[in-house]
């Protein structure tokens, strides 16, 4: 059989949702017919090996490149993407494949003249040997075996079939279904950066360890190793092994054309001459010695690495010619942007029929990537983050593909699922309380629970509304009512705005209960205080950069201080010897009526380098805040509250690779705060608590002007569980006596303290033993949520 001109392979998936919805297609020219058999001129399907990477810019290492366009196979190259949310988005890409000008011709003598840019090429070597005793007979027999089959392939294919079956079972003691590879070894192959190894050439064989390989399968792997046009020749010999296995010897002979001699660029148009010149000066350190794979992997690497390192990863050189003459010509294609859609997709992952909800115009806007221009993966990450941003889609992906008939063309489809435009939930609760015998009870049949409304796009503007009512009870929700009702406009300057400035409006009413009017360290009853706060908020927020944010509001609130009952509480109260509350405690407002009104400008910034390592953040983390009272409201509020927070993850020894197990981390916190001006009570800061100074109650050490706070844990995992210890202090600073009434001498609390102790993540909840170095008391405190 002869086979000249193209051979071309073709390979495609209708799942979207993987990333390998893409046609990969490998031309290989031929100068001169070449002879092959019929067996080996049958081309297997190619396989799409994908790779992971955790870099976010999707770029590929030059030396990555080869097995990728050398090859007779593709492959397509999935990267991830990932967000402060938690969210990866997988980012692919069809890598084009370079073929080294043409398979050259000629004799078995390799006396015959390669065609341009192949070289003196034999015929595809299809030397098959399966040796238990690796005598040459046996070696000789088989191929005579070979070549009567090809003679007998043109006169009856049905009786080829059936000696090919013979030749099957007769070879090595191999089965008719082939043989069990355990290992691909490979020999005389060059070792260099930017050269393949042999992983990168074994990844598309159809012969892979640990599964059976059939005659054919080795033939056709053979044929695909020649016609990378690295090799003069390719050999390959079935070994046996024990317990009836066998491996796979690949036998390799580098193609080696004459000394370069001058060396061009053809089809760059941004490429700078410098980096040729750059390219030139190297090469002379490859004077007086054969053009080989180095030289070639040399010159890809000056080349493609200036545009790997621009992030145009679809810019590559796609073959060399001249090699035989020396004169030696790269041809590159720079991959430009020809076409940017959007595809919808359903929930499995296939392209849907219908137009989403959202129109592909408004989406195109958030999308970086211009038509005409070089395409770039950094473009198509910000494509990716500006979409994904929007809060509107569940899952978004960027696909660059090479047109099939002009590989400069790139045609981008951004993919995207709809989140439902309209969303609704309720959640129930019921309350559960000691009864008298001090078993755990139902408070009351009648539930509470949350009611949540959230529209993603209203006016079709990417314009969020998102609505919550909560109560303890349906029937009477009066009594405790909160709510929240928050609309926010992304990119209210525009898509080229670079903070991606949003604008936000709130309007609540919530009810908590008042760390301040809290029993101290000796557990005396004191009668609750709820603080109720209803009003509204604006605010701008801006993005600084990846890691930095900013936020500016203003805040209208009424303030109300209210006893158990519901009742308007002026002052603090505390039970006397006799079992009877007495109001002369602190009062729980500026107006000392029970009630404040007033506005007040908040401001913050936050700076969050952290990132995970098997599901642990490492980095750091600082927070400022800070509230300005203008002097609008009861008694025209004037103060100035601030507070930072300074966290410290520290990676203290990194898993092992391959390792699922997070590492050892120490973290270490500082929070420092002060307060000048008209502080209303109910703002002081509180020192204890769960999220404070562990191993105390809310509020319980002191309730103060100014605090300084420090912690140190250390994470260690065991076990598959995560344990650690931790020492935690605080400090009032002296400055509890500056809050209007006192309310820590008025509760005897001490002021400071700290705690040791230790605890287990067990999912979102943490049991930790704390020792209260108050008191040198140990206690079991379960909590949920991260403690930093």
């Amino acid at each position: 059989m002869v086979v000249a001109g193209n051979v071309v392979c073709k390979s495609s998936s209708s799942s979207m949702r993987g990333g390998n919805g893409h046609m990969v297609r490998a031309v290989l020219s031929a100068s001169s017919p070449c002879r092959v058999s019929r067996r080996t001129a049958r081309v297997a399907a190619i396989r799409c090996e994908c790779g992971k990477d955790d870099s976010m810019d999707s770029s590929i290492h030059p030396s990555d490149r080869w097995i990728d366009r050398l090859a007779f196979a593709g492959s397509v190259r999935e990267e991830p993407l990932k967000f402060g949310l938690g969210v990866a988005a997988p980012f692919s890409m069809a890598i084009p494949l370079l073929c080294m000008g043409g398979i050259g011709g000629g004799d078995n003598n390799n006396g015959g003249e390669g065609g341009d840019g192949g070289g003196d090429g034999s015929d595809a070597q299809e030397v098959y040997v399966i040796a238990e005793d690796e005598e040459d007979e046996e070696e000789d027999d088989d191929e005579e075996e070979d070549d009567e089959d090809e003679d007998e392939d043109d006169e009856d294919e049905d009786e080829d079939a059936d000696e090919e079956d013979n030749d099957d079972e007769d070879v090595g003691g191999a089965s008719g279904d082939g043989f069990f590879c355990s290992e691909i070894k490979a020999q005389g192959l060059p070792v260099g950066e930017g050269i393949p190894t042999e992983e990168d050439l074994f990844a598309s064989l159809n012969c892979q360890a640990g599964f059976t390989c059939s005659r054919t399968e080795l033939s056709q792997d053979i044929k695909q190793l020649y016609n990378t046009g690295l090799f003069e020749s390719v050999n390959a010999k079935v070994l046996p092994d024990k317990k009836g296995k066998f491996s796979v010897v690949f036998d390799f002979v580098e193609k080696r054309y004459p000394e370069i001699k001058t060396f061009a660029v053809e089809g760059a148009k941004v490429l700078p001459k410098n980096v040729v010149e750059e390219t030139n000066a190297k090469l002379e350190a490859y004077k007086g010695q054969a053009f080989t794979m180095e030289t070639m992997a040399a010159i890809k690497n000056v080349i493609e690495g200036w545009y790997q390192a621009r992030g145009f990863g679809l810019s590559y050189i796609s073959h060399f010619t001249g090699m035989p003459t020396g004169n030696v010509v790269a041809h590159i294609v720079e991959g430009r942007t020809s076409k940017v859609g959007v595809v919808y997709v359903d929930e499995d992952g296939n392209p849907s029929q219908k137009k989403g909800s959202i129109p592909a115009s408004f989406i195109l806007k958030y999308c970086p990537v211009e038509v005409g221009t070089l395409y770039s993966m950094n473009d198509g990450r910000k494509t990716l983050q500006n979409v994904f941003a929007l809060d509107l889609f569940d899952n978004v992906q960027v696909f660059p593909r090479q047109n099939e008939k002009d590989p400069s063309r790139v045609e981008v489809d951004v993919m995207v699922r709809e989140k439902p435009v309209q969303t609704a939930d309720l959640e129930l609760e019921w309350q559960v309380a000691p009864n008298e015998k001090n078993r755990p009870s139902i408070v009351s049949l009648v539930p509470g629970g949350t009611i949540t409304y959230e529209h993603r796009n209203v006016g079709g503007r990417a314009a969020t509304l998102a609505a919550s009512i909560n109560t303890k009870n349906f029937l009477a929700p009066s009594e405790d009512l909160s709510y929240r009702l928050i609309y926010s406009q992304p990119y209210i300057y525009g898509l080229d705005d670079p903070k991606k400035t949003k604008l936000s409006g709130t309007v609540f009413n919530s009810r908590k209960l008042c760390g301040v009017f809290t029993p101290g360290p000796s557990g005396d009853e004191v009668p609750v205080v709820w603080v109720d706060r209803a009003g509204g908020k604006i605010a701008i927020s801006e993005q600084y950069s990846r890691n930095s944010s900013g936020s500016l509001g203003l805040v209208a609130q009424e303030v109300s201080c209210l006893d158990e009952n519901g009742a308007l509480c002026p002052r603090g109260m505390r039970s006397n010897a006799f079992g009877q509350y007495i109001a002369d405690g602190p009062p729980t407002t500026l107006s000392g009526t029970g009630k404040d009104r007033m506005v007040y400008a908040q401001g913050a910034l936050t700076r969050d380098t952290t990132y995970m390592v098997n599901g642990q953040q490492i980095g750091s983390r600082d927070i400022f805040t800070v509230d300005q009272g203008l002097g609008i409201g009861t008694k025209a509020p004037f103060f100035n509250r601030m507070y930072v927070a300074a966290t410290r993850f520290l990676q203290l020894r990194k898993p092992k690779k391959g390792s699922t197990s997070p590492p050892i981390t120490a973290v270490i916190q500082t929070n420092i705060a002060n307060t000048i001006g008209d502080l209303p009570v109910y703002d002081s800061f509180l020192l204890g608590g769960p999220y404070s100074v562990r191993g105390y109650n809310i509020g319980e050490l002191a309730a103060c002007r100014r605090m300084l706070e420090a912690a140190i844990e250390l994470r260690v995992p065991v076990f598959g569980k995560q344990f650690y210890g931790f020492y935690e202090m605080g400090h009032d600073l002296w400055s509890s006596k500056e809050v209007s009434g006192n309310p820590t001498e008025y509760y005897r609390r001490v002021g400071r303290g700290s705690s040791l102790g230790a605890g287990v993540k067990l999912g979102a909840l943490r049991a930790e033993a704390v020792k209260d170095n108050n008191k040198s008391k140990w206690n079991l405190f379960f909590a949920y949520g991260e403690r930093f």
